[in-house]
């Protein structure tokens, strides 16, 4: 397992079934039955999932639905710390005025997988109070605390929805297009510094390239090829920044098959060259 606690806790009256602690990064996949719900408190890092690459800065909170694989990639100068929330105890919750299909749809994967709040946007100044309050509540226990922290649960999941960056899903219908992009962003995500298609992929899914094509627009927003070149492109910044690799093997390590088209690309992603990006880069983190 990728997670692991230091000093952690559990608490044993809130019927979330919390659990809170720092977590330790180990550089492997990682999938778990609960909601996670972390704070990075200092430094950066990036998580991997099955829809591609995000990077996590201080102040970033990030939620990650059950079930869903993930990876974060190590970096000893991150500090997280997350809450497990085991919502598979669906009597005990629906007593509390939880609907059953909310549970169903978030334990059975059938909503938004990953979503992050930076400290710039609309409430997070709410949800930053909800996850410390909360966090506080179930680390320290003092007396009455799963009242207070079960409150500060529901007003977090109530901020999500709001926002709109939880949502759920039909159940049959979405969860078979889930299914099938995840297929596909994992056959990508595997492969994408070999030639990719949309034929190529659609022949190893057993799915046709004109719904690939359907599901990227619909799930993701985005098409496949925007995919494919933001999934090279971030990996190749963060080689960038984490390795003294030269830049015309970082390019073929990130799915380019030469160094002008990845500088095209790159310079038009981020708006500097490669070589100016890792000077940038390196000269922030001296700071």
């Amino acid at each position: 397992m990728a997670i692991r606690f230091l000093n952690s806790v559990t608490s044993t009256s809130s019927s979330f079934r919390v659990s809170c602690g720092e977590l330790v990064v180990d550089d492997l996949w990682s999938v778990h039955h609960e909601v996670e719900i972390g704070i990075v408190r200092s430094g950066s890092i990036v998580i991997e999932t099955a829809l591609g690459i995000e990077q996590l800065d201080k102040g970033d909170i990030f939620f990650i639905a059950p079930n869903q694989k993930h990876k974060f990639d190590h970096n000893n100068d991150a500090h997280i710390e997350i809450m497990l929330l085991n919502l598979n105890d669906g009597a005990t919750l629906t007593q509390q005025f939880i609907p059953t299909a909310v549970i169903k749809s978030i334990v059975g994967g059938n909503c938004t997988k990953f979503f992050k709040f930076k400290p710039n946007e609309e409430f997070y100044r709410p949800v930053h109070e909800c996850f410390e309050t909360a966090f506080r509540a179930e680390v320290d226990k003092p007396r009455g605390f799963y009242l207070l922290a079960t409150g500060k649960f529901y007003e977090l999941f109530y901020y999500f929805f709001e926002t709109q960056k939880l949502e759920l899903y039909d159940i049959e219908t979405q969860g078979k297009k889930d299914r099938a992009l995840r297929r596909v962003t994992e056959y990508i995500n595997e492969n994408f510094c070999n030639l990719l298609t949309l034929d190529i992929i659609a022949e190893h899914t057993n799915l046709s390239r004109y719904y690939i094509s359907h599901l990227f627009k619909e799930l993701l927003n985005t098409t496949f090829i925007n995919y494919l070149n933001e999934l090279r492109l971030s990996r190749a910044a963060l080689l960038l920044t984490t390795t003294d690799t030269p830049v015309i093997e970082i390019a073929g390590k990130s799915g380019f098959n030469n160094i002008s088209n990845f500088n095209r690309a790159f310079k038009m992603y981020y708006g500097i060259t490669p070589s100016k990006y890792r000077k940038s880069e390196r000269s922030k983190a001296a700071v």
